[in-house]
């Protein structure tokens, strides 16, 4: 029973001595918090912090009092001390500094989606002051100047956000990106961002995402008159996405551009293959078949669209563009089958008079 009471007495001499070890200056300040007087606690703690400043507690306080009255830089001040000298708090200040962040950022978004731009920036500079280096808040004020088309301050802060997106999973973060550097003919910037974004897995870029970025690529290849490496993009594209019938056309335009005809009929027609109801195409690869003079083959080409029946007859066509007509009938002249011919002619009269 005697070594009970020892015992008990022992630990209530070791709680006298612990809380004994809480500052006067850190209960003055709880006192002056109950009372909900967080200018006189402040005005303490930092009495305090001048005599005993390796008391780590008290600067947490400090902190923790500096983001109730939103002196922003003081509390990180405050917290950055107690972190250094002990890691007992880190939780508190973590959920201190995230719910402060979170008010603010949140009434900032508001703003954004309300087209207030330059509210949003303002309110976004403070919330970077509670959560330094923040990803989101970077992010945003990023977003913000670039719909002011500010893209000066735009690229600074989109590109300090990427520095702090450390898995690298921002995909709509590097597309803004690159319509910045787009906006600016930086042709480069482009095709650099257009690499990293075609390098993220699937989950992350879906297709038309990803038909954006190739787009971008290939045309910024062309406007830096490097035609062959926009034509390598495209068939770099082609073998990720074999199934994509616009791929094969944006390549058969270019080289169609270039007077490479026969390239770019075999372009055409796999966009053809794969989408036959691309008229557009059609008749592109019916221009570029034209030129090379392949009537064999224009004839199959123009036939599934000028007589879809098959039945080589005169009728009043929906189409009544002349060009897919006069190619057709000289592809009939040229392999002698005359009749057809006639029939065109007369269909023409009948274009002609509407």
């Amino acid at each position: 029973m005697k070594s009970r009471i020892i015992a008990v007495a022992i630990i209530f001499g070791l709680f006298i001595v612990l809380v004994g070890c809480q500052s006067t200056y850190v209960r003055s300040a709880k006192i002056y918090l109950q009372q909900n007087d967080a200018e006189n606690a402040k005005k303490v703690l930092n009495e305090g912090a001048a005599v005993t400043p390796e008391d780590p507690e008290l600067w947490y306080m400090l902190g923790k009092v500096n983001a109730d009255l939103r002196a922003w830089s003081e509390m990180n001040v405050a917290f950055e001390k107690a972190q250094s000298l002990t890691d007992v708090h880190d939780k508190d200040i973590e959920a201190t500094r995230f719910e402060a962040w979170r008010v603010v950022f949140n009434s900032a978004v508001k703003h954004f989606n309300g087209g207030k731009y330059e509210e949003t920036i303002e309110k976004l500079q403070v919330a970077l002051k509670i959560k330094q280096n923040d990803f989101e808040t970077l992010k945003r004020i990023g977003l913000s100047y670039l719909q002011l088309e500010k893209l000066d301050s735009a690229e600074e802060y989109l590109n300090q956000s990427i520095v702090q997106d450390t898995e690298g999973k921002d995909v709509s973060l590097r597309i803004n990106l690159q319509l910045l550097y787009w906006r600016q003919e930086r042709w480069d910037d482009v095709i650099r961002l257009a690499d990293e974004i075609l390098a993220m897995p699937d989950t992350l870029v879906d297709d038309s995402m990803r038909m954006d970025v190739i787009q971008k690529k290939a045309l910024a290849f062309q406007k830096k008159d490097d035609r062959e490496s926009a034509i390598a993009a495209w068939d770099e594209a082609i073998t990720t996405m074999p199934d994509n019938a616009d791929l094969y056309y944006n390549k058969a335009i270019l080289l169609h551009g270039m007077e490479k005809f026969e390239e770019a009929s075999k372009s055409y027609l796999k966009a053809l293959e794969i989408n036959p109801d691309d008229d557009e195409a059609r008749m592109n690869v019916a221009r570029a078949l034209l030129a090379q003079q392949q009537w064999e083959t224009l004839v199959v080409v123009l036939e599934p669209m000028l007589f879809p029946g098959g039945n080589i007859k005169e009728y009043d066509p929906e189409i009544r563009e002349e060009d897919p007509w006069l190619i057709l009938r000289a592809a009939y002249e040229n392999i002698g089958q005359k009749s057809k011919s006639a029939v065109i002619n007369k269909i023409l009269k009948k274009i002609q008079k509407g």
